[in-house]
């Protein structure tokens, strides 16, 4: 919220309003994984003497994907940075691929392979260094943003950047 002007309303409402979606979001992927531990606790420990279908692990993967795509929506939500939304595209294409029935031809998942190979373009051509690296656990760039000249911001977030690579 430090770069939305703190004396309009109208932005604040809106932010607040943003964070309560990212909250449901993240309260529909809870209850979202309870159902896909039911999911495979019937196919597998339930039904363990029949063999898991292709199309049940299919639905399972695809179950999975779009919880993982939920995540990336919140974090997406949060951060404002290009590079959360590079990331939740990625899934959704990917899960896409993923579920394209057998029966399709190869100019859907050629398509796919195509808009995969452009996200990373931009992400490596067109996204700035200090953005296109940021994921959930760099969430505290922010601190780095109040340091007075440009190199005491770089250094900044080199310094975050190593103890992130740390753990």
């Amino acid at each position: 919220m430090n770069n939305i002007n703190k004396s309009n309303t109208s932005l604040r409402i809106a932010y607040i309003f943003e964070s309560i979606l990212a909250m449901v979001v993240l309260i529909a992927v809870f209850l979202g994984t309870i159902d896909i531990l039911r999911m495979i606790w019937q196919a597998y420990i339930v039904e363990f003497d029949t063999i898991v279908q292709y199309s049940q692990m299919n639905d399972m993967l695809g179950q999975i994907l779009l919880l993982v795509i939920g995540v990336e929506l919140v974090v997406m939500l949060s951060l404002h940075i290009p590079g959360a939304l590079i990331e939740v595209l990625l899934y959704a294409i990917a899960r896409k691929m993923l579920l394209l029935p057998k029966s399709e031809g190869m100019a859907d998942v050629l398509i796919g392979v195509i808009a995969i190979a452009g996200l990373f373009a931009i992400r490596k051509y067109l996204l700035t260094k200090d953005n296109s690296n940021m994921n959930i656990t760099s969430i505290h760039y922010d601190d780095c943003e109040v340091c007075e000249t440009e190199e005491e911001r770089e250094k900044c977030i080199e310094d975050k950047q190593t103890v992130r690579d740390k753990h």
